[in-house]
């Protein structure tokens, strides 16, 4: 590869960082101590928002998608019920905007052969509780159920979702923080390779 081809290709994403870590963890211990909720117009809000990530999903949306989360993101999946800090334990995922990106663009070569055919999905979202972590901060969990359909195969998989979002200087809201907590973290998972 040549010194200028090298040069283009980004570096490691600068904000994961292990203080960056211990934020993700202490988040993680956070989602089942949710603080008040938020008024009924930002709740309706943020719902929405959840509906579309949802729906973008879905129909294999996925660069609109990602347009949903700020630059600064993280995408975790931990390989345990009860998370631990991801700086030093195994996931079943966790990626920066940078890999998400990579990820995306993977699929869309034709040969990213874990998703060949695509796996089909419909995301269902409920029991969502919102409420304000800071002036321009707001947690969201809900229950997430993603039904499958992949070579003559169906599935379910339950989750617990967490999001961090984070106020933009337009008002409106991104995604900062996807969290994926599976009921059967901790056992082996088949092909969990699409967006979940």
């Amino acid at each position: 590869m040549s010194r200028e081809l090298l040069q283009q290709q980004p570096g490691p994403s600068a904000y994961v960082t292990s203080g960056y870590y211990q934020r993700l963890y202490r988040i993680a211990k956070e989602w089942s101590n949710p603080g008040p909720p938020v008024a009924p117009e930002i709740h309706y809000e943020i719902t929405h928002l959840l509906n579309r990530e949802c729906r973008l999903l879905d129909d294999g949306r996925f660069e609109e998608w990602l347009g949903l989360f700020q630059d600064q993101c993280i995408y975790w999946i931990p390989s345990d019920p009860a998370p631990h800090n991801p700086g030093g334990t195994i996931t079943w995922e966790i990626q920066d905007r940078r890999r998400l990106e990579d990820k995306i663009a993977r699929f869309r070569t034709g040969f990213a052969f874990s998703q060949l055919p695509p796996t089909r999905t419909r995301h269902s979202l409920s029991n969502i509780e919102i409420w304000a972590a800071g002036e321009t901060e707001l947690r969201v969990r809900t229950n997430l159920n993603v039904h499958t359909y992949r070579k003559g195969e169906h599935g379910t998989l339950a989750c617990m979702g967490g999001y961090v979002l984070q106020r933009q200087d337009d008002e409106s809201w991104l995604i900062e923080v996807k969290q994926i907590n599976l009921i059967d973290a901790d056992q082996a998972q088949g092909n969990i390779s699409f967006m979940l």
